[in-house]
Formats: structure tokens, sequence, C-alpha cells
């Protein structure tokens, strides 16, 4: 998810990071597995499964904050087996010297990819805020090429069963072809700076300019000769449910409320008349409508799944969820067992935006996790 469309989330944001430097049906998805080119090794699959993104960083000074090795031990107790943390590229990319890394956090960073490994917790390293320059000036492509082939082979040395170079966060070309000829190259540039590590292809964030649907993308992602190569993609659909009452983005968003899942015209339609917004009113109707249920889910993602076997690649949603804040409780609870259940029954290993309590019994058991005590 791009900042702009994010929101605060402070149980992940209070990053201790100066401490840290001191400091699916199983059936499904082993047929998956066995399905994925042999250099992604299932063991790597495994750790890919089921994870949390992390905070962001470019709202705190890199240097504060209270996030602590007991955080990562919590995320274990849980049964997660990775996260993610976004990597925002200005932290580390200098403009006019793109081949070698700003220092400044390095330190930080190797601390954090140090801790998950003490802990046992994959990590996917993926970068943010990439500039729309990268999709058509081909002198901004070479700087970015010369950046990754550095942060990967600094990289070089970390566990490549625990520690995942993802391209991308969400690129936004202006079709998939556009972002391929990126792509391409970048992981070109990052295979040879990290010769044994597993990396992350992103797929475009829509498959054209007025479908801003992940999962249709990426089954129009080009395949790249490298068969050490996961293929991602984010899902929040219906956008109408996960992302009601937001203030960004969508502008149309922030004035739906109480939108239920699943959803049909019984359950929905005696809520219209409280939406005076014409073109949220609209988009609410059609959710309706479109019935949005377990089975809808599933209609949108067996063709990534079966993409997949047909091209014997692995794939994996890093991103999903919907605003907990502001999506009924028992909606939310639903939404989150479905999408994950069908994702795992794919053989599809997934990975949870949005901040959770950690705490919060009922949740963790919608993700299929295992509850933790205060």
């Amino acid at each position: 998810m791009q900042y702009t469309r994010s929101c605060s989330r402070s149980h992940f944001i209070r990053f201790g990071l100066l401490a840290m430097a001191s400091g699916l049906t199983g059936i499904a998805r082993d047929r998956l597995h066995a399905a994925s080119p042999t250099a992604v090794q299932p063991s790597r699959l495994q750790t890919l499964s089921k994870g949390f993104n992390l905070g962001h960083w470019q709202r705190h000074n890199l240097a504060d904050g209270y996030y602590t090795l007991a955080t990562l031990q919590q995320y274990k107790r849980l049964g997660l087996t990775y996260t993610r943390l976004p990597v925002v590229l200005s932290t580390f990319f200098d403009n006019k010297n793109p081949g070698v890394l700003k220092t400044d956090s390095l330190v930080t960073l190797d601390a954090i990819v140090r801790l998950h490994a003490q802990v046992g917790l994959g990590i996917i390293l993926s970068p943010f805020n990439h500039p729309k320059s990268l999709y058509s000036d081909s002198a901004v492509l070479a700087k970015f090429v010369a950046f990754f082939k550095a942060f990967a082979t600094h990289l070089r040395n970390t566990d490549p069963e625990k520690v995942f170079l993802e391209v991308m966060n969400e690129p936004n070309a202006e079709t998939p072809q556009a972002w391929d000829r990126v792509q391409v190259e970048l992981i070109k540039a990052m295979r040879t700076g990290a010769p044994h590590h597993t990396i992350i292809a992103s797929s475009n964030v829509s498959a054209t300019a007025n479908d801003w649907n992940n999962a249709r993308s990426l089954p129009l992602t080009r395949i790249v000769a490298d068969k050490n190569v996961v293929y991602n993609f984010h899902f929040y659909e219906p956008f109408v449910f996960t992302h009601q009452g937001a203030s960004w983005g969508w502008r149309a968003t922030q004035f739906m409320k109480n939108i239920p899942y699943p959803a049909n015209l019984t359950t929905v339609t005696p809520l219209l008349h409280a939406i005076q917004d014409t073109e949220a009113k609209k988009a609410v109707e059609h959710y309706a409508q479109q019935q949005w249920n377990r089975d809808k889910l599933i209609t949108l993602l067996f063709p990534v799944a079966n993409w997949a076997r047909t091209h014997n690649v692995a794939v994996l949603c890093n991103e999903f969820g919907a605003i907990p804040w502001t999506v009924p409780r028992g909606s939310l609870l639903r939404y989150l067992k479905d999408v994950r259940q069908v994702l795992e029954s794919l053989g599809i290993g997934w990975g949870q935006w949005f901040e959770l309590d950690v705490y919060d019994a009922e949740i963790m058991q919608a993700l299929g996790l295992k509850p933790i005590r205060h």
C-alpha cells in the first residue's frame, strides 16, 4: 500500500530501532509448492506463508522509538513466519552517487535483519516511494539499476533462507508492460548483487488505467528468466468495504460507513438513504449488486493460483486487509478469515497490512494465528 493511502499504525510504529541496533490447506499448499521452480525452495515459501507488515519509516526518526526484540518475539508466538519492512528509498538512495548507499541508517537496517534471524522470522525488504520518472526516463532507470545492485550487494551475506528482496512496492506505470521493462533490469541488478536470495517480483498496481485490481494485473506480469523469483500482488477487494471511511485516496470512501461483508441488496439497500454523496452512493449500490462473499473472493483469487501453476512459478500476496477502526467488527472478522483461508487453500502466502492489536484474540483467530495474553 502506498503511504498516501495508508494510516497511522501506532503499535507497529513504536520501533525502538536504536534498541534494535543494540541488541491454505496443507494439501493445496504442497501441490503449489511441488509445481514451483526448484530454485525457490519449499522452505522459503513456507517462510513466506504468514506475515505482518511493519510500520512507516518516514514517520519517525530512525534513531528513536521503543520497538524491541520482544515485539518480534510476540509475532513469533502468534505463529507468524515473516514481516515485511518498508524501506523508504530516500533513506539509502543518493541521486548524485546511486551506486553507493547512504550509510546513516545501514547500522539500523542490519540490526533489524539480525534480530529477525535471532527470533527465527523471515523478513521482506520492500522499497517504497520511487519516482514516476523511473518508468520513462532511461537515465533515472540507470541510477536505480546501480542502486539496486549496491543494495543487494550489501545484503548478500545475510541468510537467503530468511531475507527476501522485493523489487518495488506497488509500481504504478501506465501499463503492466511498461513496468515489466523496468522490473527486468532491476531484477538483473539485484541478482548480480545477491546471487542466492529469493527476489519478490512486483506486479503493476493496476491492470489498466481504470482497473486498479492488482489480482488482475499479476497474470499480465512478464515471467523473467530468473527462476529464484516469487511473484507478488496486493489484495484489497472489495475496496468499498475494505476502505470505507478512509480519509485518503478516493474521496468517496469518506462517505461510506457500516458497509457489511458478506453483502447483497437486502443487507446494503437500507444503508443507501444515509449516503448523501452521489458517487459514494452509486459505488455502494454497485457493491451490493456484486454480492460479495467467499465465493466471489474465490473467483478473483483462483485465476492467480491457476496462472502460477500454468507458468510454474510461486506467488505471494504480501498485502491484504481492511481498515479495522472503520469496518464493522463482525464483518472485519469474517473478511479476514475468508481472504486468509482462500489464499491458504490456493497455496498463496499472505501478509496483513493494517495495524492490529496482537492481543485481540478474535482477530488473531480469524487470521489463523495463536492468540497471546498480556
